[in-house]
């Protein structure tokens, strides 16, 4: 017999002789033994505590093989395949980075400003917002989602990324918590946000027919969530065994080179009073500010997140 008390108390053991695992909470261990029984037994972390002395044998070896998995550092969003974000549950894997709470923040702030320019909009206009580096499809899929339950339909959103395989992701989760109406108003496309004009080129060549694109293309929204942890940084924290992707990470020495990118970029492909927010790091916050306001953005704004901590750029072009 193998009761969820039995597999709580043995998986928490097991995470805090864990080289990697062993200086955490032992609070935020149990939370993880506790997101790998839900996972396997698709109950709710209640039902837990009403049940345990319910015997779960059936599980037992795919339980303690994901535990096992944990042991080395692997984040349980990975073993699951699933992440919870915005109240929805995106699909992940070592191929995108891991949604954060903090990035909240950007669909936060990207929702106010797109509700308060679809307000001013004539009926036949259309917004016009860009993800440039989607990932999961966290943050553009977020916003979506709330604006279809609002009724906010005259947009268009680009999504892209430079990697092939994060934009799989992408898509997967846009066909999972999208309607095929809303999806139709999302476009993931693969491309580079080094080379931002020449990918929004590209897009407008494949869409050439479409009655909802202009050309040029010129965004109202630009919401990145770009790679701006610095190199060095980077390297201690993946030392960890999270595996997230480097590519998703490391935004250079300082950690502002894709800070750099956007803000010399952007303003070829913004509209008028165009929006411009970035997720940055804390500690580099205020030096991405002065880049926002090199490039030219006025009314450049520093947002904190839940912790206090200087999290998002917003700049007006």
């Amino acid at each position: 017999m193998f009761t969820v008390a039995d597999a709580r108390r043995c998986a928490v053991d097991l995470f805090m002789q864990s080289a990697i695992l062993k200086t955490q909470p032992r609070s935020s261990l149990t939370l993880d033994a506790d997101v790998l029984l839900q996972h396997f037994l698709n109950k709710p972390r209640a039902w837990l505590f009403a049940h345990d002395d319910t015997d779960i044998s059936p599980i037992r070896k795919a339980f303690c093989a994901a535990v096992e998995r944990r042991c080395t550092g692997l984040p349980v969003a990975y073993i699951t395949g699933e992440k919870d974000f915005w109240g929805l549950p995106f699909h992940v894997s070592p191929d995108v980075l891991i949604p954060k709470p903090d990035t909240e923040l950007l669909v936060e702030r990207s929702l106010a400003i797109i509700r308060e320019k679809a307000a001013a909009l004539l009926p036949e206009q259309n917004l016009f917002i860009l993800d440039p580096c989607t990932g999961s499809g966290c943050v553009a899929i977020s916003i979506l989602h709330t604006l279809e339950a609002e009724n906010i339909r005259n947009l268009c959103c680009i999504a892209a990324d430079i990697s092939p395989a994060a934009l799989a992701i992408a898509r997967l989760n846009a066909e999972r918590l999208l309607s095929a109406e809303t999806q139709t108003r999302l476009h993931i496309i693969e491309g580079d946000m080094r080379t931002l004009p020449e990918t929004i080129a590209r897009f407008e060549e494949s869409l050439s027919s479409s009655s909802l694109i202009s050309k040029p293309t010129l965004f109202d929204l630009i919401a990145a969530n770009p790679p701006y942890v610095p190199s060095a940084l980077t390297q201690e924290l993946l030392k960890d065994g999270r595996n997230e992707p480097a590519l998703a990470l490391d935004g250079g020495s300082d950690g502002l080179d894709f800070i750099r990118i956007l803000t010399n970029n952007t303003c070829t492909v913004l509209n008028c009073n165009g929006v411009l927010l970035s997720e940055v790091g804390e500690y580099h916050a205020q030096a991405a500010s002065k880049l926002f306001e090199t490039a030219g953005f006025s009314d450049v704004r520093v947002h904190q997140d839940l912790a206090s901590q200087d999290r998002l750029i917003e700049g007006v072009f």
